[in-house]
């Protein structure tokens, strides 16, 4: 796919923009300005960032979303077993949910940083989420700003442990494994926790962020402006093909021809008196006509 984007956008340096956007489907694009197409895709990134936010950055959003939760650590998967085997299942719970209150913390935090990345985007960066995959806009923002949310969401993760006194959820948890691993001779365990959760909490804002950057390509219902239902209310619709069949009686005449209007898409068909005609169309519609 992105040797797609790359030839396509070298297309726009000799074939211009309004050739190019035409392959979309979407023929309003090409008639649009510079300007506004940037300006719908900063509006496609706001948007899908805000959302996301809004939904993670809330109690229970991430906790009670099944898509982001944060689990006990993996890596740490023999001493959450091993835990609840000697009856410690409730502080296991508790720890899991404070991993998670931590992360919701942290989502309340990144705002400004995609703020500054949508307004450094340059309309090549635009064309290439019009005519990107569901989640261009995303890749875009995970391109631009990863480094700079871990390092935020690293800094609020870390004084949000410290507010919900995570460690006094984790210290004891680690003891108790530990004592038992002295006793059997396994090996101790350590977890550096404001990592886990800072990688976590980015990975699951951008999770729902491109989910709801689909739903703003997908839907219009998720379509909140004229703009956006503009520029993407019709450029990615799921692709198919439509077939329409009918029979013509003519008394005299041998011959019948189609012409095809819309956007993108192509028809035949032929017959004789008293045949059937026949005709199809993808993404247009299609008129046809005796001679």
């Amino acid at each position: 796919m992105k040797r797609i984007v790359v030839i396509l956008m070298l297309a726009a340096c000799f074939c211009g923009c309004d050739m190019l956007l035409s392959t979309t489907g979407n023929s309003t694009l090409g008639s649009m300005s510079q300007t506004e197409l940037g300006k719908a895709v900063k509006e496609l990134l706001q948007v899908s960032a805000d959302n996301s936010l809004a939904k993670l950055g809330v109690t229970d959003g991430f906790f009670r979303n099944t898509e982001v939760k944060i689990p006990f650590p993996q890596s740490l998967k023999k001493v959450e077993d091993k835990l609840r085997q000697v009856g410690f299942s409730n502080q296991v719970d508790q720890f899991t949910e404070k991993l998670n209150r931590s992360a919701e913390d942290a989502a309340t935090g990144v705002k400004e940083i995609f703020k500054t990345a949508i307004t450094q985007m340059t309309i090549n960066d635009a064309l290439g989420i019009i005519l990107g995959n569901e989640d261009a806009a995303t890749e875009y923002m995970k391109k631009t700003t990863t480094s700079a949310i871990t390092s935020k969401v690293s800094s609020v993760v870390a004084k949000s442990n410290e507010k919900i006194k995570l460690a006094s959820y984790w210290t004891p948890l680690a003891t108790k494994y530990n004592a038992v691993m002295a006793l059997t001779g396994g090996s101790q365990v350590s977890t550096d926790l404001t990592q886990y959760v800072t990688e976590k909490a980015v990975a699951g804002i951008f999770k729902i962020m491109a989910k709801e950057e689909k739903e703003i390509r997908t839907k219009t219902s998720a379509q909140t402006s004229s703009l956006l239902r503009t520029v993407f209310g019709s450029s990615k619709t799921s692709s198919g093909s439509s077939s329409s069949s009918g029979s013509t009686a003519t008394k005299t005449g041998s011959s019948s021809s189609t012409t095809t209007v819309g956007k993108t898409g192509s028809s035949s068909s032929s017959g004789k008196a008293g045949t059937t005609s026949t005709g199809s169309s993808s993404g247009g519609k299609t008129v046809i006509k005796k001679n």
